[in-house]
């Protein structure tokens, strides 16, 4: 072989070892920004759950900390029993199994409750769940709250005047208060309404019940879903929760959310 000729070649494998070379580190740069911003989106998708369940060794500022001490309120519930994990954002898929939710029996936590004062609760749904009892004024509650998104689950009992019978009144009062307002059910000692606040930002169920000595109502109030599949998670949680409480006059017991899609009873 010619001196040339063995110059050429030399000179092709050089330029080849330099481009494979040159090839190989621009593939590793390439994975990894790939990575990075894999890293980052998985960040920005657990941020909303994961926020709130900062460890002790953390640092915080007092306002922090003042803000995190309980009220009166939140530590009623505590002493009736009553725990959620606390959650930034809704998310009705968490409501779907029978797990999802706990039972609270008002007479049992309190002996001043009704035993009617009963109902099943989401514990990974609100931000917020607090308890009242006014034994002057014969009123007691329990409410779960979103954060920021104005989100209300309530259970109340409130004792009744001799000569009252608000019943007819609320009625009539929350029908001209909802817009669009739809009557589920109207019989003499209870009813249930579902419509609109005046925004229509707002969905509102509510089921009052009277009896001789309590009034007893249980409103949910969450934004209203603008997707299809989120407005059917919704209608079947209220159905759970209208079909688990104790005051709501259900026949039937809930159902799961198989039997839900299916329309089984």
């Amino acid at each position: 072989m010619s001196e040339y000729a063995k110059k050429f070649i030399k000179k092709v494998g050089i330029i080849f070892c330099i481009s494979f070379v040159g090839m190989f580190v621009l593939l590793c740069l390439f994975v990894n920004l790939r990575g990075r911003d894999s890293d980052y989106d998985a960040d920005e998708e657990l941020r909303p759950d994961t926020e709130e369940m900062a460890g002790p060794e953390e640092e915080s500022s007092g306002e922090e900390e003042e803000a995190d001490t309980p009220s009166e309120e939140e530590l009623l519930a505590q002493d009736w029993g009553l725990r959620i994990t606390t959650r930034s954002r809704m998310d009705f898929h968490r409501v779907l199994l029978e797990d999802d939710y706990s039972h609270f029996d008002g007479h049992a936590a309190d002996s001043r409750l009704d035993e009617k004062f009963s109902f099943a609760y989401p514990t990974n749904l609100y931000h917020t769940v607090e308890a009242e009892a006014s034994e002057e004024d014969g009123y007691y509650s329990v409410s779960f709250r979103g954060r920021d998104n104005g989100a209300l689950l309530l259970y109340s009992q409130e004792r009744q005047e001799e000569s009252a019978d608000p019943l007819e009144e609320m009625y009539e009062e929350d029908r001209d208060t909802l817009t669009e307002a739809e009557t589920l059910l109207h019989l003499d000692t209870v009813y249930v309404l579902t419509g609109f606040e005046d925004d229509r930002t707002m969905e509102v169920y509510k089921v009052v019940k009277a009896d001789e000595e309590n009034l007893y109502t249980m409103v949910i109030k969450t934004p209203v879903p603008e997707k299809e599949d989120a407005r059917t998670l919704l209608s079947f949680y209220t159905e759970y929760l209208y079909r688990s409480c104790g005051f709501s006059g259900s026949s039937k017991e809930p159902r799961s959310y198989v039997e839900f899609l299916r329309g089984d009873d």
